[in-house]
């Protein structure tokens, strides 16, 4: 039974990568282990990480000690400073309070042991008692005696007379303390006492604080440092372990291994290195035992297009992970003295390894059958019985289209056992047809079922027939729209003139443009015949 252009469709399985897309990485070479290319790769100057430790360190406890320093010297200066004033007053106030009855009695030995008294002091500069008059009587300086004494400014504008008054003048680039205070008697002034401090002693006694800071904060700087080595070979020693097998491990050697024995966190980063360095162990060899699946899987597909008189044929496969369960397969067969050819297209349910296990018990059965005496239903029927005793304990089946092609009567023959119906492609009516035929269930689900076949005859030069798996019509674009089939018959009736390779090969260009690099999410096997007389 023929029905004209019916299109049929199911839902997509869950996304997966395609076997064009996907990249199986060699780990046991260095090519199999993604690197940044040297264009990419930054061109810094290599600073080892115990460097950058010490450095910081050193910089740290510099700027700290420094830091420190210059506020407490600062502090110490006005300290020093504070002490100098009051000892200054308290100088002047003491020879003040003794100088009034001296200096009216004009006793000038008492007055100048006064001034002795005063300048046995280390800081004091000189000092000197002046009568009412301004006159020196009594000087540390005696070239300085009875020359004119002149008050300074602040002196001159102070009335009160009990009062210190302290100023500053610099000297060699020194800054020196200056004290003046009224002698009175009986509150009338009668003369006038000063004297003045070198503040060199503080200049020393800072100079010694300065070096003293300087030499400890080489003796920390020294200690931070040698300390900041230490503690970064503590850290940074793990840290080059872990490197020295990043790279072994990248270089393809699996079995290095990092020994860290420590009980923080860098001791649990090298346990869970040396796991991830078993994972990825285990992962290479089941990358492996992929790749040697899929080498063997795709032996058991067909080496090269069949070369069948009257018939231009061609056919490809392409998995969605390393191993797939699509099977297509041409058969060269006899019945009634006449050379047929037999076109097998077969889609295990799932995906991976179960599913390529499924497909090559069920090849072995299908070859094993076809050329066994019998008709096409019971080639299958006979197939199906076997299957069942593998498939149906793991839940698993295959939809099958088993197609034989009669040259000599230009007839096809199929059984459709729960798959999608192959198209006919008439290029001179321009007709599509589906040769649908009895719907099967899919082998490998009801051990006694009953499948028939169906037929078509008068098939005719450049008429095309296309069988193939729902991958392709349920493949999806970055917007996860559906291919579909209707592109597929676009594509036929546009390469009406081309040969089976050409149809082939334009439909997959096409598929692959609709996806936009999106991964397959199904197996695709596509079979294009083309009648040639």
């Amino acid at each position: 039974m023929l029905v004209k252009n019916s299109i049929l469709s199911r839902k997509p399985d869950t996304e997966r990568r395609t076997e064009k897309d996907r990249r199986v990485k060699n780990l046991g070479s260095p090519t199999g282990v993604e690197r940044r290319t040297g264009l990419h790769r930054r061109k810094l100057l290599k600073i080892p990480i115990f460097l950058k430790f010490i450095t910081l360190s050193a910089l740290v406890i510099i700027v700290v000690i420094s830091t420190s320093s210059f506020f407490m010297l600062k502090k110490q200066r006005a300290q020093f400073r504070d002490q100098l004033i009051a000892l200054g007053e308290s100088l002047v106030r003491i020879t003040a309070d003794q100088s009034p009855d001296k200096l009216l009695a004009e006793e000038e030995l008492t007055l100048f042991q006064l001034i002795k008294n005063v300048t046995a002091e280390d800081q004091v500069l000189y000092a000197f008692i002046a009568d009412s008059k301004d006159v020196i009587k009594a000087h540390s300086d005696p070239g300085k005696v009875n020359s004119q004494y002149i008050p300074s400014p602040a002196a001159k504008l102070n009335p009160r007379y009990d009062d210190v008054i302290v100023t500053s003048f610099s000297k060699d680039g020194a800054e020196i303390l200056y004290f003046e205070k009224p002698i009175t008697y009986q509150k009338i002034r009668v003369g006038t006492v000063a004297l003045a401090i070198s503040q060199h002693k503080i200049i020393e006694n800072i100079k010694s604080a300065k070096n003293f800071i300087t030499i400890l904060t080489v003796i920390i700087t020294f200690l931070g440092v040698l300390l900041s080595f230490l503690l970064s070979l503590y850290f940074s020693r793990p840290i080059e372990k872990l490197k020295k097998g990043t790279q072994a491990i990248s270089s393809g050697d699996l079995e290095y291994r990092v020994k860290i024995p420590r009980n923080d966190e860098l001791g649990d980063l090298g346990l869970a290195f040396n796991q991830m360095a078993e994972g990825l162990k285990e992962r290479h060899l089941m990358r492996r035992s992929l790749e040697f699946a899929r080498k063997i899987q795709q032996t058991l597909l067909p080496k090269d297009n069949p070369k069948v008189k009257s018939l231009d044929i061609a056919g490809k496969s392409v998995y969605c992970d390393e191993t797939g369960g699509d099977y297509y397969d041409f058969l060269k067969l006899k019945e009634d003295g006449n050379e047929k050819i037999g076109v097998i297209l077969g889609d295990i349910s799932g995906h991976g390894i179960p599913s390529a296990l499924l497909m090559a018990t069920a090849r072995a059965f299908i070859r094993q059958r076809s050329f066994l005496p019998g008709s096409l239903t019971e080639i299958i029927t006979d197939i199906n019985v076997l299957l069942c005793a593998d498939a149906m304990e793991s839940n698993s089946f295959m939809t099958l289209f088993y197609a034989i092609i009669d040259t000599y009567t230009n007839s096809i023959k199929w059984i459709r056992a729960g798959h999608d119906p192959a198209i006919v492609y008439d290029p001179k009516s321009d007709i599509f047809e589906e040769l649908l035929g009895p719907a099967g269930i899919p082998i490998g689900v009801v051990p006694d079922w009953n499948y028939e076949e169906d037929e078509k005859t008068g098939l005719e030069k450049d008429q095309v027939i296309v069988i193939s798996t729902d991958g392709i019509n349920e493949t999806l674009n970055p917007q996860n729209k559906m291919y579909g089939k209707e592109p597929v018959l676009n594509i036929i009736r546009k390469n009406k003139n081309g040969t089976a390779e050409q149809i082939l090969k334009a439909i997959i260009a096409d598929l692959n443009r609709f996806r936009k690099g999106r991964d397959f999410q199904d197996d695709v096997t596509l079979i294009v015949i083309k009648i040639m007389e």
